[in-house]
């Protein structure tokens, strides 16, 4: 049974700067972005629960641009590969791309994108995909902003973070969220 997740949300892109809706478009991270990335890969090294003897046995990632960036930079510093995962990908926001972020992020539907119901379940697979490390360690995660929610939900577990800022990773157990 996985016992936890690190979880850590892409760093900065411009569509976080700009305030729009990046979705399924390609965007890189800013060099704000690969900084935080390589801060967030210091904080890993140094974290008490990957020094206690288990590991961090791959980087499992969404493979748009801004997640396999980051990913890369956490990999590096950690000595294990990145495995992209099909189905972490942001929501697919169709019109809304490009947009400012509409207030109502939760909605169901979007013109000619990806239902709330539809993208739950697209990533709800993927994360019940993931291999058990067999260490007991923890699952290392880069995603999106959206996936946080339905990791939390996945993980049976409440979080007060409607999603964590730009490359700060999180500890999430079935007991709860804690800053790494």
């Amino acid at each position: 049974m996985l016992r936890s997740v690190i979880f850590c949300r892409h760093g900065e892109t411009e569509s976080n700067l700009g305030g729009w809706l990046a979705g399924s478009k390609d965007v890189a991270l800013t060099e704000r972005g690969r900084a935080q990335a390589r801060e967030a890969a210091a904080s890993l090294r140094a974290a008490s629960l990957l020094a206690s003897g288990q590991s961090v046995a791959a980087v499992h990632s969404s493979p748009q641009r801004r997640a396999l960036e980051t990913a890369g930079i956490l990999a590096e510093a950690l000595g294990v590969p990145v495995i992209p995962v099909a189905g972490l990908e942001e929501r697919r926001w169709g019109d809304l791309e490009g947009g400012a972020i509409p207030a109502d992020l939760l909605r169901e539907e979007v013109p000619n994108g990806e239902s709330l119901t539809g993208f739950r379940t697209r990533v709800t697979a993927a994360l019940a995909g993931l291999p058990v490390p067999g260490d007991g360690g923890p699952l290392l995660i880069v995603a999106h902003a959206g996936t946080w929610p339905v990791l939390c939900r996945w993980m049976g577990v409440e979080s007060d973070l409607l999603w964590p800022p730009n490359a700060s990773p999180v500890t999430l157990t079935r007991e709860g969220v804690a800053a790494l």
